[in-house]
């Protein structure tokens, strides 16, 4: 697979720009400003300190790129969408509120934010949260938030209007195949469409990919390709294209050998959603997973990790990845007819008295005894 090459994005949008009219740029005035593009218009709310963006096209694609490294730096931006003109901007300092963070703001859309390459913090109301390559998060329409450039990083945002969810939900009633699954099916379509009727309801999806899902970040960006080109160079059957790309994206996502998807709500604490990656991860790796290999993959220290799992578990990080190898075994002791020893190297124990004493630690039986057991009961 190729490696992923913004650049090449870049040049197709530059030279797009050089050969049509630039963007009429629009002062902002005391209430509020269309984007440069055109798309969205902003306004501020009345008597609170953040923005409303209310999006004029079905569907809308933005990429934002901090390509010096320098914190909190924004250095182009590029918006696209099936109406109005494409937008590309290497100078951000043209931009209202550009050339650093977005202010806090809210949308009547939802946004789904893919992070492409590098990191970026999104500040969600009260509380702040790491998202690294290839994992995303998808916003419904009352949730108050903005986004912290902290390095250097791509971000893919996709802005779906009511109306354009509610055509892709209804698109089963169109659909050829009986293998394709329903929108309604799909957690991602479910959870949009519950927003849709919703003015309250302040929650998001957080999707972050499974340890075995090394390919992520280069997935994500090729699907992002794939929108850019096909709404750069509209052609017979692009709006099916379109509708087709974002449904397998959300099909992507919703994949549990693929993603974990976790439903959070706000009154979560801080460092929920820590906790639920941690756990995934132990999960995905049968409890296998070093401190250090959890620091590189979630970028937090492993002091601070064991913290937060002794907050939710009670216990420090080893015993509570331990848990997970344990369960393993007890699942292959009950499926499988692996020999306890086979058992016991898979899940990389040092030897088999290691294995017997954890086990018998936790279940008040023996490894041999647990299946001897089984086999009485059967």
């Amino acid at each position: 697979m190729n490696g992923i090459n913004d650049m090449d994005i870049l040049n197709d949008i530059s030279n797009l720009n050089d050969s049509k009219d630039s963007p009429t740029q629009v002062t902002p005035g005391p209430d509020g400003y269309n984007s440069t593009d055109g798309i969205l218009q902003v306004y501020r709310v009345p008597g609170q300190g953040h923005l409303r963006y209310h999006i004029q096209a079905p569907f809308y694609l933005s990429m934002t790129y901090n390509l010096s490294g320098l914190q909190n730096s924004m250095d182009s931006y590029f918006s696209i969408s099936p109406c109005g003109k494409p937008f590309y901007n290497s100078n951000l300092s043209q931009i209202p509120h550009a050339g650093g963070n977005s202010p806090l703001h809210q949308h009547d859309y939802f946004e789904f934010l893919m992070v492409l390459k590098g990191e970026v913090i999104q500040r969600i109301e009260d509380k702040e949260y790491l998202y690294t390559a290839g994992s995303c998060c998808l916003i419904n329409r009352n949730i108050i938030h903005t986004e912290r450039y902290v390095g250097k990083c791509t971000v893919l945002f996709l802005a779906l209007s009511n109306d354009f969810v509610r055509e892709l939900v209804d698109s089963e009633k169109v659909s050829l195949f009986p293998a394709e699954d329903a929108p309604r099916q799909n957690a991602v379509f479910h959870f949009m469409e519950q927003n849709i009727h919703s003015d309250e309801q302040k929650d998001y999806l957080d999707f972050f990919p499974t340890f075995q899902n090394t390919e992520s970040a280069q997935t994500l960006h090729d699907f992002g390709d794939k929108l850019i080109r096909t709404l750069l160079f509209p052609s017979l059957g692009s709006t099916y294209l379109l509708k087709g790309t974002i449904c397998q994206i959300f099909s992507y996502l919703g994949s549990p050998g693929q993603y974990h998807m976790v439903p959070v709500k706000l009154h979560s604490g801080a460092d929920f959603l820590i906790f639920l990656r941690v756990r995934s991860l132990l999960n995905d790796t049968d409890g296998r997973m070093t401190r250090t290999e959890l620091e590189k993959v979630l970028h937090y220290s492993g002091n601070y990790l064991n913290t937060i799992v002794k907050r939710h578990t009670g216990m420090c990080l080893f015993d509570y990845g331990m848990t997970f190898t344990l369960e393993r075994a007890k699942q292959l002791l009950e499926t499988t007819t692996l020999s306890v020893s086979a058992i016991a190297e898979q899940l990389k124990f040092g030897n088999r008295t290691h294995f017997y004493k954890h086990f018998k630690e936790k279940y008040g039986v023996t490894p041999q005894e647990y299946r001897r057991g089984l086999a009485h009961a059967r």
